[in-house]
């Protein structure tokens, strides 16, 4: 029901980059195998639109905008943030209307080094000799991210009461998992964790 009526956003976390494989870029870029090629990008904003038309009870036919909308809302960082949008602007937002799919930055924090064992020897890393080397803030930043970049007025604005948030890292996510969400609203909860116990 909230889905329908447009009561729910996505927020994915995708300011890293993929250094660990080796490649450059956002990690939602990377190939992960699947013999379809898709991207985790792909993959996240096809679920979302399918996610739409059953929430629409309507046929897949239905024109994108006659389906709810459920908006998706991305936060990167400095160093993907141009890259990220121009990928969803040439994938044509994977079907989503561009009006629902919004990137913003998260901040960056300067980036320090501790000398020895003792925290208190933190050391702050120059880029340059006049110039702070900084670094995306973590996921953490995404309260202040989504305050600074006028986001928490556009989900107002839109009606937004229930907010799904999750990592660009999980292949397997729900976004906006209606079960999970639903159960959420149901209990009146504050806030809702779903996680897998590691083998």
């Amino acid at each position: 029901e909230a889905i329908r009526a447009g009561t729910v956003a996505a927020i994915l976390l995708a300011g890293g980059q993929d250094t660990r494989l080796g490649l450059s870029g956002p990690k939602g870029k990377a190939d992960i195998g699947l013999p379809s090629g898709r991207t985790l990008f792909a993959l996240i904003a096809e679920r979302i639109q399918k996610l739409r038309v059953l929430a629409s009870a309507s046929s897949v036919s239905a024109s994108s905008s006659s389906l709810p909308s459920l908006p998706l809302f991305i936060m990167t960082s400095p160093m993907n943030h141009e890259e990220t949008e121009n990928y969803f602007k040439d994938n044509n937002y994977f079907g989503l209307p561009s009006a629902d799919v919004i990137c913003f930055r998260q901040g960056t924090l300067p980036c320090v080094e501790v000398e020895g064992d003792d925290a208190s020897t933190m050391k702050i890393i120059h880029e340059t000799a006049d110039k702070v080397s900084r670094a995306p803030d973590g996921n953490g930043g995404i309260f202040p991210a989504l305050e600074s970049t006028g986001c928490l007025e556009d989900m107002v604005k839109r009606g937004i009461e229930h907010l799904h948030v999750f990592s660009v890292d999980n292949a397997l996510v729900r976004p906006a998992d209606p079960a999970f969400v639903g159960y959420c609203i149901n209990q009146k909860a504050d806030c809702g964790n779903k996680s897998l116990w590691r083998a």
